[in-house]
Parts: structure tokens; sequence; C-alpha cells
């Protein structure tokens, strides 16, 4: 499973980056901010302030050097998919919990001094009456009805994959959820906190204007791309090809960075524009609401109504967990999220200590017993019955595939589609051809496959 630890390194080699990028420059001052906390330029001259930096980076370096020595176990666990894979989210999940550790500390740190120096800058609890207009007018958003595309994308996609038995609902189905939480998200951007960059209110009207439209037709492109990207995936999973695995890794890579690269580029875009009219106003304003970052990036103001606002920290949006959708979508996501990880966590351990059972009932039934892809036919149904070393290549369509076990609904290169409940690279299987169908099993004891064919074979002799 060489490409499988390729696959979960390179994940988190994306992650590793994108949260050094997005924490580590939070330790210089800018746009008058220091740890997300707004200060005035003189405040760095502090020795205190200068220890608070000096105390992050160190954090910061141990926290990210641990991090790599913990990825160690990950390789050792190369021969056992299972427990590779629960490490690797368990790693996931530790990882963006501790990297923000140093950061959280330094900007409590740092809001405590600003208190304690009363270094208040601009406004406190600026109110955003100024940019109403700019909320209620997004003319030059991405109109939602563009979003037709990909969700006929998606509905044409589930309704085609559908029409094949072969072919299983899980990608199409996840296409159209993704698409819709694109959708949604572009829709919730329309509501978005205006932020007030100057004095002069035209300035701030043609700033959110032109962030709300360049994010707005980012999300729509991704919801495209991702729809092309699910469908490559489908057509090369049902390819009879041994060469599939390298050209998905491939096709994965580049749909992971191309929406990566859209998102930096209208970031970047969006802080050119911000610059660039900021640099001729002369008008300034800084809104002093650190009150509302209770550690720095998540934002909880009950005297704002808007659900999403611009992150002091990283790139895009985040939710204001104070109002009534925005706490609906914290708990939803950590619940969903805690959900996934229990979830495939219990079904790989499941799938490592559970094998499939081959049994011949009463009534001339063969039961194979597995959970998720249990499957019973009659003895009459049995078309050819061989015991053969080796079973052809193919893919997987709905199932589980390691590099030990063959478990669920696959495609094999000239007989098409298959069950397969077998232990890799240990023959002899028991090759059954159905009307439209082939089954292939064996058990870690050649000798008790051998035993289980015979009795097979005396059934369909019988008959």
């Amino acid at each position: 499973m060489a490409m499988l630890l390729v696959i979960y390194l390179v994940t988190i080699l994306i992650m590793y980056l994108a949260m050094l990028a997005t924490y580590r420059p939070q330790a210089a001052y800018h746009h008058g901010m220091l740890f997300a906390v707004m200060l005035p330029p003189y405040a760095m001259d502090d020795p205190s302030v200068r220890e608070v930096q000096a105390r992050f980076k160190t954090q910061f370096r141990q926290v990210t050097f641990g991090s790599l020595i913990a990825l160690l176990p990950l390789g050792l666990l190369y021969a056992q998919m299972a427990y590779q894979t629960i490490y690797f989210l368990v790693w996931l999940t530790v990882f963006v919990i501790v990297i923000v550790i140093p950061f959280r500390r330094a900007f409590q740190a740092t809001l405590a001094l600003k208190r304690e120096r009363e270094w208040f800058v601009g406004a406190k609890r600026v109110i955003h009456s100024d940019l109403r207009v700019a909320q209620l007018k997004n003319k030059r958003s991405a109109p939602l009805w563009l979003f037709i595309l990909p969700f006929a994308m998606s509905i044409g996609y589930i309704g085609w994959t559908a029409s094949d038995s072969a072919r299983s609902l899980v990608l199409p189905v996840t296409s159209l959820a993704i698409t819709t939480l694109f959708f949604l998200v572009s829709f919730g951007m329309r509501k978005v906190k205006g932020k007030v960059y100057s004095a002069n209110s035209e300035v701030n009207l043609s700033l959110n204007q032109a962030k709300r439209r360049m994010w707005s037709y980012g999300w729509l492109f991704m919801a495209i791309l991702e729809n092309i990207h699910f469908l490559l995936i489908d057509c090369l999973l049902m390819q009879e090809s041994t060469v599939w695995k390298s050209e998905w890794f491939v096709i994965s890579l580049l749909f992971t960075a191309i929406p990566l690269g859209i998102m930096l580029a209208v970031h970047y875009r969006v802080r050119m524009l911000e610059q660039e009219v900021l640099a001729h106003d002369g008008k300034i304003i800084y809104s002093d609401d650190d009150e509302y970052w209770g550690n720095g990036f998540t934002y909880h103001n009950p005297n704002d109504r808007s659900v999403f606002v611009t992150k002091r920290v990283g790139i895009g949006f985040t939710v204001n967990s104070a109002t009534p959708v925005g706490k609906l979508l914290v708990s939803g996501s950590m619940i969903v999220f805690a959900a996934v990880i229990v979830g495939v966590s219990f079904l790989l351990i499941r799938s490592e200590l559970t094998s499939p059972v081959l049994s011949v009932t009463s009534e001339h039934n063969v039961h194979i017993d597995y959970p998720m892809y249990s499957y019973d036919f009659k003895i009459g149904d049995i078309e050819e019955l061989q015991l053969v070393d080796v079973i052809p290549k193919g893919t997987k369509t709905n199932g589980e595939a390691t590099n030990q076990y063959a478990r669920g609904n696959f495609r094999l290169k000239d007989i098409g589609r298959s069950k397969l409940y077998v232990v890799k690279n240990n023959p002899p299987y028991i090759q059954i051809k159905l009307k439209d169908l082939y089954v292939f099993y064996n058990e870690k004891d050649a000798l008790q496959t051998k035993s289980l064919y015979a009795q097979l074979q005396s059934q369909v002799q019988a008959k």
C-alpha cells in the first residue's frame, strides 16, 4: 500500500504547510495587528511584547518539530492499513488542535498586555451602519442561478451512475453534497459582515462589493471543478487498468491544488486591491473589537447578526458563533467530524478483526457472512465452479481493498462484475460463476479453502 502512504504523506504535507503559513506570520506586526490583537505601532517597542514574540517562536518550533516526530508510527504501520488509517486520522486531529496552542497563548498574553497598558486603537465596537447598502446590493456578486450548472452536473452524474448497477452512488452523492455546500457558502457570503476600512463610505462599499464578487465566483468555479474531479475518479475506477492508481493520485493532487490555488489567488487579489485603494484614500479606520475574538481565530459577537465574518487569522471567512445559524454550523461540524472519525475507525477495526464466513444452509443456499457485504445465492444458480490460483486484476467499485484483503464489490479484467472475499497472495481461490456475477472466496488456511471447495462441489453435483 505504498500509494496509500504517499497519499497520506501528501495530505499531511499540505496541512502542515498551510498551518505554518497561517500561524507563523502572526508573530510579525502587520496591518496594525500582532497575534490577531489590534495594537498601536509604539507598542512593539515594549520589552514584554518582544518576550511574547520570542516565547511564541520557541513553542511553535517545538510543536512543529514534535508533530514531525509523531509521524514515525505512520510508516511503521505500513503493513496494517486499518491501523495506519486510524493513526493518520488521529494525527491530523491532534495536529490541528496542538498547532494552535502557541498562538492562543500568545494571543492571550498580548491581549492581557494591551489591557494592562491601555493600548486601545481607534473606535471600540464600530457599528457598520454605512455598509448596509453593501450587504443589500450585491449585483456584482456571481448570480446564484449560475449554480444551476454544477447542480445539473451533480444530478446528471447521479442519474448516469444509478443506471449502471456496477457503479456506486457514493461518489456522485458526495459530489452533490459538496456542490450544495459551496452554494450555501456563496449564499451566506451575501450576508457577510462588511469591514470598515475607511472613513469614506464609498471606499468601504466598493471594497466590500469587490471582495464578495471575487469570492462568489471562486466558490462557483470550485463547485464545477469538484464535479469534474469526482467524475474523472469514477471513470478511472471503472477502467480495467493496472496504472489507474497513479492516475487517480495525480488527478486528486491536481484537483486539491487547484481549489487551494483559487482560494489563495482570491485572497491575495483582495489584499492587493485593499492596499491599492487605501494607499490613495488616507482615511483608514481601525476597529478595536478584540473582545469578540475569544482566542484570536473564533468570533463570538451577540451584537452582530452576521453569520460569516472575515478571518483575522488565515484566509477566507469564519462563523459568528453567537448567532443561531453560527451555533448550528459550529456544533454540527463538530458532531459530523467526530462521527466520521469514530465511524471510520470502527469500520476499519471491525474489518481488521472480522473475516468472511462461507456456509451452505440446509435449504441448499450459499451464505457469505461479512459486515456490509454479506451475500446469498442458491446452489442451483452456480453455472461454473473452479479452484484457481490467480484472480484477474481489477478495481474496487464498493468495498475494502488493502495489501492483505479484498472484500466487497469489484470489476475485474475480462470477467466484469465480481464479489471478492479473499486473502491476497494466498491461493487457492474458489471461483464461482453466477449468471451476471463472479464470486471469489478463500481462507487463510489453504486446506480449509480446499475443504470448502469440495463441499460446494458435492452440493453442485448433487443438484
